[in-house]
């Protein structure tokens, strides 16, 4: 191959400059982001003697669904965005280039300078590298805290912006307005990694890599779930999840983040834990309908609130026919330039530690918010998604059978420790040793 930098199978030898022009597949589902991303790709191409194809998927199940049909057939694309919670399958079954000469080739540290989506390694090896970061932490309507004399933690003379458990249900029982609809605290309890922060903060996990074993039914975790329960059926301070989907209704059940909105938007929560992507689309839907800012997840019997970091990484076909291409894009995705791109024009999270102060300025319409708040959360403790052949489907069953619980058809510990053992039946990793073996949950800074 005249010009080529790498061959399949190739050791990851200093690269030579390519000299002659080639094409690069890229599959995604990430619209959006793809099509803001053009020109700066296209800069990268005319520069390297690339030129990019890119695939779009409808979502990430679509995305997975059509790599699977394309490694079977070698047919596949040279770099993808991967699905985090399917993609192990694809490390097990060798389609994915390992990446482990490439940094320790170009020294490459991902552990101390970039967010992990936790997905990056498998069997001690590396095959992802992470591009961007999707940091949870809490929003809250300023002037509902206002209105109701409710204390605004970024506005004390001490603790600036930090408060405690105590605080935050203080404040949600206060903010609750029934006659008005209104519940102080959105806090979703159907899916796993929700109530993680509750467990973590407190120094225990409810799934644990180091045994790729689930622990919903430790004491920690029982307290966690009970105090939940109790906030949103018997104190009535958190939004049931059914109260959402009809104050989602006339936007056809749509949540803020695919065009429709959300009960924190609507005025209708004041203390609403959610994804950094919704910072972006808050400003717009809310407009100048009240003041709103973000606090950490709090803290609780001294220890750092503990959040949770979502996110899915890059990865490159291992029978691309331009590995030492695929692993410089990769490589730029991920470092300064890119990640200087992302974080200037705030199109997703950098997953470079450095790059998030720049992405973190508070907007002009809103100069007085703190979003770097979703920066510290990898400066605590924090949680990453529950990672597996499985995962999917442990989630699809958390959601259902905690469902079941909050409508009383299921006691809450008997019911735990039923839903344990089934999400613990479909843990699969295919065999062997464990993909994760020292792995702990939560993850302390570096």
């Amino acid at each position: 191959m005249p010009g080529a930098t790498g061959r399949p199978g190739s050791t990851a030898a200093t690269p030579m400059p390519r000299t002659q022009p080639v094409t690069l597949r890229f599959m995604s589902a990430r619209g959006d982001a793809m099509s803001r991303f053009t020109p700066v790709w296209n800069d990268y191409g005319s520069r390297h003697k690339i030129t990019f194809e890119v695939e779009r998927a409808a979502s990430l199940q679509d995305l997975n669904t059509k790599l699977t049909a394309m490694y079977a057939s070698d047919s596949a694309p040279d770099v993808n965005d991967a699905f985090a919670d399917g993609v192990a399958r694809f490390y097990d079954a060798g389609f994915v280039l390992q990446l482990d000469q490439y940094l320790a080739r170009d020294k490459v540290n991902l552990e101390r300078e970039w967010a992990l989506t936790g997905i990056e390694r498998w069997r001690s090896k590396t095959y992802a590298l992470p591009y961007w970061a999707e940091p949870f932490s809490i929003y809250y309507n300023k002037t509902l805290f206002h209105e109701r004399g409710v204390p605004d933690p970024w506005e004390r003379a001490t603790r600036k912006g930090e408060w405690t458990l105590e605080e935050m249900l203080d404040a949600a029982r206060r903010l609750t307005d029934e006659s008005r609809s209104v519940r102080g605290l959105e806090w979703d309890y159907t899916s796993y990694h929700s109530i993680a922060p509750f467990i973590w903060t407190r120094g225990d996990t409810p799934y644990d890599y180091d045994t790729m074993t689930w622990r919903l039914d430790k004491p920690i975790s029982v307290e966690a779930h009970q105090q939940m329960l109790d906030w949103t059926t018997k104190t009535r301070i958190n939004l049931a999840n059914e109260d959402r989907q009809e104050l989602l209704a006339p936007f056809g059940g749509r949540g803020l983040n695919n065009g429709g909105s959300s009960p924190f938007v609507l005025g209708k929560t004041a203390i609403h834990y959610r994804s950094v992507n919704d910072w972006s689309r808050m400003g717009p839907a809310i407009k100048d309908t009240f003041a709103w800012d973000v606090l950490p997840v709090p803290s609780i019997a001294g220890k750092p609130g503990a959040a949770w970091s979502a996110g899915h990484p890059v990865t490159a076909w291992s029978k691309t026919r331009y590995p030492e291409d695929a692993w410089q894009f990769m490589k730029w995705l991920a470092d300064g330039e890119f990640q200087g791109f992302l974080a200037k024009e705030q199109i997703l999270v950098p997953a470079k530690k450095d790059a998030q102060p720049v992405f973190f300025r508070p907007p002009e319409q809103n100069p007085y918010q703190h979003p770097t708040v979703f920066a510290d959360v990898y400066r605590k403790p924090y949680g990453i998604g529950w990672r597996h052949f499985g995962a999917a489907e442990n989630a699809t069953t958390y959601s259902r059978e905690m469902q079941r619980i909050y409508k009383g058809e299921v006691a809450l510990t008997s019911g735990l420790q039923e839903l344990n053992r089934l999400l613990q039946s479909q843990v699969d990793y295919g065999g062997g040793e464990n993909p994760f073996k020292g792995l702990r949950l939560p993850i302390q800074p570096r």
